[in-house]
């Protein structure tokens, strides 16, 4: 990620486990600032530091853009801090996670247990070991919010990028449904934020672009893409978000930055072609 120019570096102060699983290499190590980190091939997905960024933008957004969600959704994750952040949403009751990788769920349960936090044993949970887009093209099985946390575009994440696989979440998901993804830097990974809304548009009528800061990722700045066929996300009153939150302790996502985060700044907007 980034030109020939740009680093993001990090301390290794101890190598907690490095692996190869039968889809990529798994490392956890630990950094003096951010704790310990899980690394797939190359990047690192999450820390014990900024989890709470990631995850709580990923899972609440969509969860607040449907109207009553109890069914959930999640592709990929298996650190187990999307599914943490779904079980905690209010009304929800049940939720599938589908992940390709069994290392991934099993070394962070041994290593980093701080950010599933039991997660895996919520009696709400199932949790599917199998290829993702397999799962959303062979399912007859309906949910009502799905979010995909994968890897970059590449290798077994590539087609959890792809327009068929939107269509199979659209179909999924039904009239009221909601789907997030990451969807990568605004700085350097402008041509994957391009793909995923050319490729989500043909199959929500709302597709949207909201930005966090989580400090993990190279640049600071995240994207995330939420398709959405009941209402757009982007128009959700700050009243109705707190209402619906009630006393649920968050970190991050508040309901008056909810608007906010869908501010996408004009550099973007012009490299989208957003009017």
């Amino acid at each position: 990620m980034g030109g020939p120019g740009f680093a993001h570096i990090y301390q290794v102060d101890r190598v907690l486990h490095d692996g190869q699983s039968q889809y990529q290499r798994v490392r956890v190590i630990a950094n003096s600032d951010f704790g310990r980190m899980l690394i797939l091939d190359e990047a690192v997905q999450t820390t014990e530091r900024d989890d709470f960024i990631y995850h709580e933008l990923l899972a609440h957004v969509p969860l607040f853009a449907h109207p009553a969600p109890r069914r959930a959704l999640i592709i990929g994750g298996g650190d187990g801090g999307l599914l943490r952040e779904a079980l905690r949403h209010p009304g929800i009751e049940h939720v599938t996670m589908v992940e390709l990788d069994r290392e991934v769920v099993d070394v962070t349960l041994r290593l980093i247990p701080s950010i599933p936090r039991g997660a895996f044993d919520d009696p709400r949970a199932r949790l599917l070991i199998e290829d993702g887009v397999a799962f959303a093209r062979e399912t007859n099985e309906s949910f009502d919010v799905a979010m995909v946390d994968s890897t970059d575009p590449k290798g077994p994440s590539l087609g959890l990028f792809s327009t068929e696989f939107y269509g199979d979440m659209a179909r999924l998901l039904g009239p009221s449904g909601t789907l997030a993804v990451q969807s990568g830097s605004p700085l350097y990974q402008q041509g994957v934020i391009a793909m995923v809304r050319r490729n989500m548009s043909p199959h929500f009528k709302y597709v949207r672009l909201y930005m966090g800061a989580v400090p993990t990722y190279p640049g600071v700045l995240w994207t995330f893409t939420v398709g959405a066929q009941h209402r757009d996300p982007a128009t959700l009153e700050a009243a109705e978000i707190a209402r619906r939150l009630g006393d649920l302790p968050t970190q991050y996502y508040t309901p008056r930055a909810h608007t906010h985060l869908f501010d996408v700044p004009p550099f973007l907007r012009h490299v989208l072609g957003i009017e």
